[in-house]
């Protein structure tokens, strides 16, 4: 896939490398994993956990290396990887990592073991001894080398032994493919490396597999996870294309869901805010609201959820009535009220409105009262197809020019297709997007079974976690209610734990909008309008939610028969 670098003015790619083997079970392995990914040239090959016990001789040669990386034009690059934050080499020559608990601002150093860099440098010398017999080479066709990656940490006390070459911290991870050649470059690469072209590479990448290194076929879980990488690259292509209409001072983008709009908005904001100027982000839904600073830290403070905005104006108003018209009336009305009063300062250079189409036009007016002047910019994004709470207000207010979206870039082909079945819509994939499998379709006639087909589901698909279970009740009334725990993942309704592994995020439909998941599983699924809590445009919701994979587990016969024949 390519890599888009993160300077906003700054858009340069490069194809993805050849990956094989399991997905890592750490998460930082898995972060360098991702990293490899979207960094390295396409001739490259990454093979991920490689593990051997292999005689050679009278000796047993036997290891694990995190990562094997073959570069064609020098060599094999034998990468270990660490979670320890801080590391240092002791006068005594130790290595010492200094570990903090979650929520406590100070570490304990602990002595490892074995140094990171002779765990390394054994693999690699006995990777490299075992692949040249197996080739029948007199030597290894090219150069090798170890790298220790601490993509969350730094060094603060190294050795005069211990070449910087060999060390990769998070200052370097935006630089991978540089760290990996420049380990071989320093091994003299240039002159021993010529030989190891792209044959070489092949050759070496087969070795390894014909030996069972554990390199495995590619299965269902690691399709999703290709989908995914599959689906960045394609909501970045959104990026380029709108970056123009990102200058026009009052513009409104109009997309199905899956087009990239929550995303584009993140965009927007964070090069507002690099800018210096005073930006709001402002969305309906309050987990959404929750969920995006966590992911988003930099840009924490200026995220905030529209009746939470306006509950922190003033001194509101008491709470009587009706609560849609308190907070679709009343509320608007008084911040409207306080902004006429406002200095200029108090205002905002920039506001953008995410799922605008919940907003009503009461919200949307009062808003547009806190830009500072006419040359504040004002970017509102909606999509009339998820107006869930049923606003009707399909105006994009304060826009002077409307963008269209068209095609959706977060889901697979197969999602799309039955998502468009489902609601009876004609949402197009964005080109290029990859075919993915068809939605998973069950049903089991009582809740418990089918909460227990839900975690079957999840352990077929995201065995690691990650995964999330949508319904349309809350989870103390929902099947799932009691069942929390299942082939050793946990369910949670903690944001910060969303696409986390270990995890299975639950959540009812309808909160769970704006936000998304590798693999999404729809329990206790009817005919849309059959209940209150699952209408068409909550079904169109869940759906769409998942960005590779989808399942859904009928709570009656009759229902299990409506999705069926909309596939067909």
């Amino acid at each position: 896939m390519p890599c888009w670098s993160q300077s906003l003015g700054n858009w340069t790619a490069t194809d993805m490398p050849r990956i094989l083997g399991p997905v890592p079970a750490d998460r930082w392995e898995q972060e360098v994993r991702r990293q490899f990914a979207a960094q390295l040239p396409q001739d490259w090959v990454v093979i991920c956990n490689v593990a051997w016990s292999v005689r050679n001789g009278d000796r047993v040669l036997d290891g694990q290396s995190d990562f094997v990386v073959l570069i064609p034009g020098h060599g094999m690059v034998i990468a270990e990887v660490k979670g320890s934050r801080l590391v240092r080499v002791g006068e005594d020559g130790c290595w010492y990592a200094i570990e903090y608990a979650r929520g406590t601002p100070t570490g304990k150093e602990v002595r490892l073991k074995e140094p990171p860099p002779e765990q390394a440098t054994r693999n690699a010398h006995q990777l490299a001894e075992i692949v040249t017999k197996a080739g029948g080479w007199p030597h290894f066709p090219g150069a090798f080398a170890y790298v220790v990656i601490y993509p969350n940490g730094e060094v603060v006390a190294s050795s005069p032994l211990i070449d910087a070459s060999t060390l990769v911290t998070q200052k370097h991870m935006r630089d991978l493919a540089g760290r990996l050649r420049g380990a071989l470059v320093a091994r003299n690469s240039e002159r021993t490396g010529m030989a190891f072209g792209v044959a070489a590479c092949d050759e070496v990448a087969a070795i390894l597999a014909k030996l069972g290194f554990q390199i495995h076929s590619v299965d269902t879980e690691m399709e999703a996870q290709e989908d995914d990488q599959a689906i960045d690259q394609l909501t970045r292509q959104q990026f380029a294309a709108l970056r123009g209409a990102f200058d026009l001072p009052r513009v409104a983008i109009l997309g199905p869901a899956g087009s990239g709009k929550t995303v584009l908005a993140l965009w927007k904001l964070k090069a507002l805010l690099e800018e210096g100027r005073r930006a709001l982000y402002v969305c309906f839904n309050k987990a959404l609201a929750e969920y995006l600073p966590i992911r988003n830290p930099e840009c924490a403070g200026s995220i905030v959820s529209v009746d939470a905005f306006f509950h922190g104006i003033g001194k509101r108003p008491a709470m009587r009535g009706d609560p849609g018209a308190y907070f679709g009336e009343l509320l608007p009305q008084h911040v409207l009220d306080a902004a006429l009063l406002m200095d200029s300062g108090e205002k905002y250079e920039a506001i953008i409105v995410d799922e605008g189409q919940d907003f009503g036009d009461s919200r949307t007016i009062a808003l547009l009262e806190l830009l500072r002047g006419p040359e504040a910019q004002w970017v509102f994004f909606a999509d009339w197809n998820q107006d869930v709470y049923r606003t009707k207000s399909d105006t994009p207010l304060g826009a002077e020019v409307v963008f269209r979206l068209y095609h959706n870039c977060r889901n697979t082909i197969s999602v799309t297709v039955a998502t468009n079945r489902y609601c009876a819509m004609t949402v197009e994939p964005m080109p290029g997007s990859p075919q993915g499998e068809p939605p998973l379709l069950d049903f089991r006639r009582t809740p418990a079974a089918v909460a227990m087909r839900a975690w079957g589901i999840v352990h077929e698909l995201a065995p690691e976690g990650g995964a999330a279970i949508l319904g349309p009740y809350k989870l103390e009334n929902s099947c799932m209610a009691g069942r929390v725990r299942g082939h050793g993942l946990e369910l949670t309704q903690d944001l910060s734990k969303l696409g986390i592994p270990g995890y299975v995020y639950y959540s009812t439909v309808r909160a769970f909008k704006g936000l998304e998941a590798g693999v999404v599983v729809v329990v206790q699924a009817e005919a849309p309008d059959s209940i209150p809590s699952l209408s068409l445009e909550d079904l169109y919701v869940a759906c769409t939610r998942a960005r590779s994979r989808l399942a859904i587990v009928a709570g009656s016969e009759s229902a299990h028969g409506w999705f069926a024949s909309h596939l067909k």
